[in-house]
């Protein structure tokens, strides 16, 4: 990952007044540079996850003691399925738990076990292949897993009656854990976790953004033993590192500390006065080793965004590590279904920012920061609720908290913005987490209670031909100011009482700036020195949009950035409005905006849009993972096409074809064999082939597949 150094520092920010944002041109720019980087690192992840199937299939051809399915669940919990690597520029010291590997997130020492150097073993090749090749990587996890699974079972591992189901396999994944070495109870409770982890996944299953887990039906009760379940669901837990036990409490909750307090003051000299208890009550109060904090107190007055470059399950174990370096966070919190883990009672000094430790609280997020997917809507959700529950109990204010643009490198931010990134830190020249997919904007509405963060609102720049007057509504009302004859900007303009003399009239409304008069006020569109009767344009002949469809949030967000009114979009013709599965769509002149909180907002318009609409929509294809982008060239017409990728389906479209979906193992084929480039544009959609298979037209090929035979071309 590039390591760009941009450094605002505090001073030379405030002096351009970008008190917890960005200037406004930088800020527009940053956005559509990072639209272009993440549309395209959606397109490259849809690309790396398109042989992951098959690659898990044959690794269970390999393996066949391996349940089907585990293997794909035990990567999401890992990786996201993505083949990650350590960033080759950050120093070990800043880490915040080992470095994990490829696909499998397989670990290679450094306090966890070294299974990329086992599973290399076990498989007869280099430890550089099984890092390197997402393949090999699977199958070397796969060669791990099935060394457990084919250990003799211990009263500890599985019970009786689940012998050869899922549930069988809860003590075989938790050795394969690689957390490191011991037989402890701690330990041994952090291996568990990764095993729950990984079944309910399966148990709840996976569909989109090119991963599919079926859903399988999964009896916690018969994967744990009795005593161990109830660890690992119970709401809290106490640890003794000494007496090495771990056991629910429902002690009395210790008392919060006010700010210069120490933990105990005020408490009576008892035994439960030590017992510590969560900050956040929705949170698991499972504590880091004392090794890797300072118990020392502070009134705590920022908070630090984090990813944790890894898994959940392994930090939660890694800051129960003593060994070097020693690192913690106050809260991690989970990608799947927003479980929150505090770990470090927030008056104390976790050591996860160096020299600002001492006044921050720290948030880690499962996953990665260079996942352009890793925010899940439960946990941006479950993270949004812990910072607005410390605003309201600490002297952090919500409303200071960044609201411009992620980066995927060091950019220091001023002091006043109280609420930040790890990467927009002094002295942490060598982080950027959580990274520029981090929704920022949005999150901020999420943390003030809806209000959305302060923007520069689009304006649009008209002439008058005389002074016109200002009102406070554009139907009716005293008149409120003036504006002036000459070049002005307007927002937005709306219907209303018709203005003019004689012939020449006009009903539309401008919302400006008075002049002469308060802000946010309206002057009649008859004042312009241009365009016709009932017309409201700005001085580049663009229709200046309606107040009442104006966007807003991430759409407004993806449609400025990509120009307004001067883009292919056009005009917004209607408000945003509710979508299938929890999004949001807005019709333009041009086109559509979709979006949904686990992929983003992007446009379809044209041929491509048309039969999106006609074929199903977002309820059959999903949503758009990436702009709609220049395909290759037909080799039958020597036409260059287009192409959008959605979460359940590839679009493709020339003049000469016209626009067809591709999904399923056809779409799989199609990617492996060349694409549009050597097989041609299709020239149909899918369709029935015999009893029970299917057949898809291109202009080079027609490609068939069967349950039997899989896909072939003819």
């Amino acid at each position: 990952m590039s390591r760009r150094i941009l450094t605002a520092l505090a001073a030379g920010a405030v002096a351009l007044g970008m008190c917890g944002g960005v200037a406004a041109g930088e800020t527009s720019a940053a956005i559509e540079a990072l639209e272009r980087d993440r549309a395209a690192a959606l397109q490259d992840l849809a690309r790396e996850r398109a042989p992951y199937p098959r690659y898990f299939q044959r690794a269970y051809e390999r393996y066949p003691d391996i349940p089907r399915g585990l293997l794909e669940a035990i990567a999401y919990a890992q990786t996201g399925w993505r083949h990650v690597a350590p960033d080759p520029g950050e120093e070990p010291g800043h880490r915040h738990m080992p470095p994990a590997y490829g696909v499998m997130g397989l670990y290679r020492g450094e306090g966890f076990a070294n299974q990329v150097h086992e599973g290399a073993e076990l498989l007869g090749v280099s430890e550089r292949l099984v890092m390197t090749d997402p393949e090999t990587n699977i199958l070397a996890a796969a060669a791990l897993l099935d060394r457990e699974i084919r250990q003799p079972a211990g009263p500890q591992d599985r019970l009786a009656t689940a012998r050869d189901g899922l549930e069988s396999t809860s003590g075989a994944l938790a050795r394969y854990a690689g957390y490191g070495p011991g037989d402890s109870s701690i330990q041994g409770y952090a291996r568990q976790s990764f095993a729950y982890e990984v079944l309910q996944t399966l148990a709840k299953g996976v569909d989109g953004h090119g991963v599919k887990i079926s859903r399988q039906p999964i009896q916690m009760e018969l994967a744990f033993p009795a005593d161990s379940l109830r660890l690992l669901t119970a709401p809290a837990l106490r640890m003794d590192h000494e007496a090495d036990s771990v056991r629910p409490t429902d002690e009395q909750v210790e008392p919060l500390p006010a700010p210069g307090e120490t933990a105990t003051q005020g408490l009576a000299a008892t035994p439960e006065a030590g017992i510590a208890a969560v900050d956040f009550g929705e949170a698991i109060w499972n504590p880091a080793h004392t090794a890797n904090y300072s118990t020392a107190g502070n009134s705590m007055t920022g908070v630090i965004m984090h990813t944790v470059e890894g898994s959940y399950a392994g930090t939660i174990s890694w800051f129960k590590n003593p060994a070097p370096p020693n690192t913690s966070a106050h809260y991690v919190i989970r990608k799947s279904d927003g479980q929150i883990t505090q770990m470090v009672r927030e008056y104390q000094q976790a050591w996860h920012a160096y020299a600002h430790n001492y006044y921050t609280i720290g948030i880690e997020h499962d996953g990665y920061a260079s996942d352009p997917n890793n925010w899940s809507q439960a946990m941006l959700n479950a993270s949004a609720r812990l910072v607005r529950s410390i605003c309201a109990r600490r002297p952090v204010d919500c409303a200071s908290a960044w609201k411009g643009p992620g980066y995927d490198y060091w950019h220091v931010v001023p002091d006043s913005v109280r609420i930040k990134a790890h990467g927009m830190l002094t002295y942490n020249q060598n982080r950027y987490d959580p990274g520029k997919y981090f929704p920022w904007a949005s999150f901020y509405t999420m943390i003030n209670d809806g209000a959305p963060p302060p923007a520069a609102t689009p304006t649009y720049w008209v002439d008058t031909w005389a002074a016109a007057p200002g009102y406070p509504s554009p139907t009716g009302g005293s008149q409120s100011g003036t504006l002036h004859q000459g070049t002005h900007y307007v927002y937005c303009k709306t219907w209303g009482r018709r203005q003019g003399s004689g012939a020449e009239f006009n009903h539309w409304w401008l919302k400006t700036d008075l002049d002469v008069g308060p802000a946010n006020q309206w002057v009649s569109a008859y004042y312009l020195s241009r365009w016709g009767n009932d017309e409201a344009r700005d001085n580049d002949g663009y229709d200046i949009p309606r107040c009442e469809v104006l966007p807003y949030g991430e759409i407004g967000r993806k449609y400025y950035a990509m120009g307004g009114v001067r883009s292919d979009l056009g005009v917004p013709t209607n408000e945003e409005a509710d979508a299938a599965n929890g999004g949001r769509w807005q019709q333009f002149a041009g086109g559509m905006i979709l979006w949904h909180a686990d992929t983003g907002a992007f446009p379809v318009w044209g041929q491509i849009l048309e039969h999106f609409r006609a074929t199903g929509s977002e309820g059959r294809w999903g949503y758009p993972l990436i702009d709609e982008l220049d395909a290759g060239v037909s080799p039958a017409t020597g036409q260059r096409g287009k192409f959008q990728y959605f979460e359940d389906g590839l679009f493709l479209w020339t003049p000469a074809t016209g626009a067809h979906a591709i999904h399923g193992a056809i779409l799989a084929h199609f990617e492996d064999n060349g694409r549009e480039e050597a097989l041609g544009y299709p020239l149909g959609d899918e369709e029935a082939h015999g009893s029970n298979g299917r057949k898809q037209r291109f202009e080079q090929t027609t490609l068939y597949w069967t349950p039997a035979n899989g896909v072939w071309a003819d």
